[in-house]
Formats: structure tokens, C-alpha cells, sequence
């Protein structure tokens, strides 16, 4: 766009010679050499012209990432005095886009050449397709009156990808995962394929995902499984060499080296462990039988004879049973009436002649039957203990009233009838009746009120057994 700069009127008078600035000389001018201007037809000069005009090639210019291209770039003072001229790219090619020289003197009407120089770097950021420049000359002696060329430069694509594998070695006995990571560092989009083989066929490779489509400047990531197609149970490890490609258009495949090693099933240290434990075992059964177990029989039989109560030995001939005579004449235990002095009823002992119990003591068993309100006793034969080790109540006709079972004067157990038809207990510490002693039980029954019918008769029953030891 031209400009101008303003003279005062009369300043100039004709021709006159007009000096330089040595910092606007062009090329091989010194400031003694005058230029004059045109001289003016009639009246004086009372402005000057100051204008410049650039010209590019009209072809676009095509530029490699990494590579140099110039192009010439022919400038024109189209003013009237003589101007320095500073160049300036404009537009996304500025950051890597130089003009030499930087700055240029031209006489007026005077033309000159300056190189434009394209180097776009390698790199993700400059994007491949056309981009618009424009290449300003910018005046010294009218800022305002500078001239800007538009152009356009085509950046070629590139690819440039890179992968990396990790861990290179994995261990596993069944399968193991490698994480694949995909950098594009071209300047363009990039689908891949991702494939994985090995030499002799022993291992079954897949990518999750298996194909990538990554951005310039950006990474992508698949993760690598590898599994062995046989497994073992023991044995040393294996070890399996494979490769990963990953394809992509446009670009040699990349080939990526990995390793899995396979260790068995069961670790090297299983049958030491097993072998520890049988160990173990043996120790822990030798210290049960050999110090444990000895130490709770002998605490057993201290107990036993705190009791009062001789076990069997170990080995020992168990006492013969009684005779049909002998166990005529022991006396045995007896159920009496509490209304009368002499025994009423005989409870039914059952004795096993040949079956000792676990303390070597002769099983008795019997049944205490109240009838009609009489109490029922059973005698402990005198030399002897009676141990009772379970009770059973028995109320099969639904009676009402209470029924009890003492011990001497001790009330070994206090029952209401309407509470239970049968009842069990079993004891682990035995009821202990010393000879002398009585089992008496008792009941009294009541009739349940508003009843119409005659109750049945009062005769609740307790089954006892145990042991006796002389």
C-alpha cells in the first residue's frame, strides 16, 4: 500500500542533490554518491511516494518435515526516496520459516532478492496438508506503507512409530500379560494391527484390543497375553521366546522381542513342604502317645483315687461274675413303701455278669415306680456305691401334681408332672449314693380343675442306670 511523506512547500527549489543515510545505502553505495530526484515540471515538489511491492512464486511450494526448501522472493521499491525494507513471515509456518537477508535497501524503482527458507521439524505439531503464509515487507521510512504476499506451502506426511514392550520377561505357570504401548510421533493418523507369534508353536498370543488408532502425537495401549498351550506339574522352568508385530499402513512393521517363562504347576518347594508336614505329624503323634496322652491318664487316675475309686489296670483279668448263688445272697437294691417298714417291691435290676464299665465298676439299672402316692426307694447293697449316671422321668398318662427324687435328705431333682411326659438327663459327673445311703422318688398327683372324669392313678415312674464299685 503506498505511502507519503509530506515536504513543506519551498523546501525544494529545481533539481537539488538530496544525501543518503549510510544505514540505507543500498549494496555498494557510498553516502558521497548523490541520487537525485525527479525534478518537478512546474511549481515545486511538495510530496514524495513511498511504496513497495513483493512477488512469490505462484506454485505452491511443497515442503518435507526435516528437509530444507527456499524459494526466491523478488521485492520492488515502487517509491520515490530511497527505503529499507524488514521481512516478516506471518502464519503458522513462522515458527520454522527464516527470509535472508532480514532486512533490504533498494534506490527507488529498484528491485531485490530475497531468500525464503522453509525447514519444518520432524515432529508430531506440524500437521501434513497445505498452510497459508504470507511474507511482509514492512517499511522503515513509512511503517505504514508495507506490503504483505500471501502463499501457500504443502507439508508432506510422515510416519514415524514406535512400540515398546513391558516387561520384556514375564514368569507365570498358566499365562502372564505384557503391556504394549504405541507412540506416533508422525504428523498424520495411524491404524495398527497387532499380531503375536512364536517359532515352534507353544504359546497362544492375543492383544486386547488388537488394533490401535492413534493421533499424531498422542500413544495408544494394548495389553499382551501369552499363555502356554501344555502345562506340567513339575519339573524346571521352560523358557519361550516371541515376537509381537504391530502393522500399520504406510510404515515397515515393527517387530517387538518378548520372553514368558514357564514354571510348573506345583513349586519347586511343594514336596518339602509335604515332607515337613509328614514330619510334623509324626512328632505330634509321638508327643500324644509318649508324654500327652500318659500325663492325662496318670491325671485321670489321681482324680479316680481322690474319688475313692480303684481303676482296672491295663491288662489286668477282669473279675469273674458273680454265681447264681452269690448273686442270690448279695443283697441288691430294694424298693420300699414309706407306709410300711418292709420292702414292698423289688425295682428290676438288670446286672451284665461279664461287662465291665470304664472304671471297672458292674452296670445296674432299675425303675422307681410311685404307685397310687407311695414313695419308691432303692438300696445301695452295703461295701458298695451306687453311681447314676442317666434318669428318665416318666408321666405316660399326663398326671398333674409334683414328683421327686432325693438322696437322703438331698432333693436331687424337683419336677411338676404337667411339665413333661418323658424326660432324660444324662450326667457326665455322676450322682454318687454311698452304701447306707437311699433313692427314694415320690410323687403327689392333684386333679386338673373343672374336670368331669376320675383321674387315672398316681403312678409316675423314674428309670435310673449306672454303676456300682465295691
Amino acid at each position: 500500500m503506498p505511502g507519503r511523506a509530506i515536504v513543506p512547500a519551498g523546501a525544494i527549489r529545481g533539481p537539488a542533490p538530496v544525501r543518503v543515510p549510510a544505514n540505507l545505502l543500498p549494496e555498494g553505495a557510498t553516502e558521497s554518491s548523490p541520487r537525485r530526484l525527479p525534478s518537478a515540471a512546474t511549481g515545486p515538489l511538495t510530496s514524495v511516494i513511498v511504496a513497495v511491492m513483493i512477488k512469490l512464486p505462484g506454485e505452491v511450494v511443497q515442503v518435507v518435515p526435516g528437509v530444507e526448501t527456499t524459494v526466491a522472493a523478488t521485492v520492488r521499491n515502487t517509491g520515490t526516496i530511497v527505503d529499507q525494507f524488514t521481512f516478516e513471515i506471518l502464519g503458522d509456518p513462522a515458527a520454522w520459516t527464516t527470509v535472508d537477508p532480514p532486512t533490504l535497501s533498494l534506490f527507488p524503482g529498484a528491485e531485490g532478492k530475497a531468500t525464503v527458507r522453509f525447514a519444518p521439524p520432524r515432529q508430531p505439531g506440524v500437521a501434513a496438508g497445505p498452510v497459508v503464509f504470507g511474507l511482509r515487507a514492512a517499511s522503515q521510512e513509512d511503517p505504514a506503507g508495507s506490503a504483505v504476499e500471501e502463499g501457500t506451502v504443502q507439508v508432506a506426511p510422515f510416519s514415524d512409530t514406535f512400540a515398546e514392550i513391558l516387561p520384556r520377561t514375564s514368569t507365570a505357570s498358566r499365562s502372564a500379560t505384557h503391556n504394549l504401548a504405541v507412540d506416533n510421533r508422525g504428523n498424520v493418523r495411524v491404524n495398527t494391527t497387532i499380531t503375536g507369534s512364536d517359532q515352534d508353536n507353544l504359546l497362544r498370543i492375543a492383544a486386547t484390543p488388537p488394533g490401535l488408532v492413534i493421533e499424531p502425537g498422542t500413544a495408544a495401549f494394548s495389553k499382551v497375553h501369552v499363555a502356554p498351550r501344555r502345562s506340567f506339574w513339575r519339573g524346571q522352568p521352560k523358557s519361550h521366546a516371541f515376537k509381537v508385530q504391530v502393522l500399520s499402513d504406510g510404515a515397515p512393521p515393527l517387530q517387538l522381542d518378548g520372553t514368558m517363562i514357564q514354571h510348573a504347576i506345583l513349586p519347586s518347594w511343594f514336596l518339602k513342604a509335604v515332607a515337613a508336614a509328614i514330619v510334623l505329624a509324626i512328632l505330634a503323634l509321638l508327643f500324644w502317645f509318649g508324654v500327652f496322652q500318659p500325663a492325662m491318664r496318670s491325671t485321670a487316675e489321681q482324680a479316680l483315687a481322690d474319688a475313692g475309686i480303684t481303676p482296672t489296670p491295663v491288662g489286668a483279668t477282669a473279675t469273674p461274675p458273680p454265681t447264681a448263688a452269690a448273686t442270690t445272697a448279695a443283697p441288691t437294691p430294694t424298693a420300699t413303701s414309706a407306709a410300711s417298714t418292709p420292702p414292698t417291691a423289688t425295682p428290676a435290676v438288670t446286672t451284665a455278669p461279664t461287662a465291665t464299665s470304664l472304671f471297672a465298676g458292674t452296670p445296674v439299672d432299675g425303675r422307681l415306680t410311685a404307685n397310687s402316692g407311695n414313695n419308691a426307694t432303692a438300696n445301695v447293697p452295703a461295701g458298695s456305691v451306687l453311681y447314676v449316671t442317666d434318669l428318665v422321668f416318666e408321666n405316660p398318662d399326663g398326671l398333674y401334681g409334683t414328683a421327686q427324687l432325693t438322696r437322703g435328705n438331698l432333693v436331687i431333682s424337683s419336677l411338676r408332672l404337667d411339665n413333661y411326659r418323658d424326660l432324660d438327663y444324662h450326667y457326665v459327673t455322676p450322682i454318687v449314693v454311698k452304701s447306707g445311703q437311699k433313692l427314694t422318688f415320690s410323687a403327689s398327683c392333684s386333679a386338673l380343675a373343672g374336670a368331669a372324669t376320675t383321674p387315672p392313678p398316681c403312678n409316675p415312674s423314674v428309670y435310673y442306670a449306672g454303676f456300682t464299685v465295691p
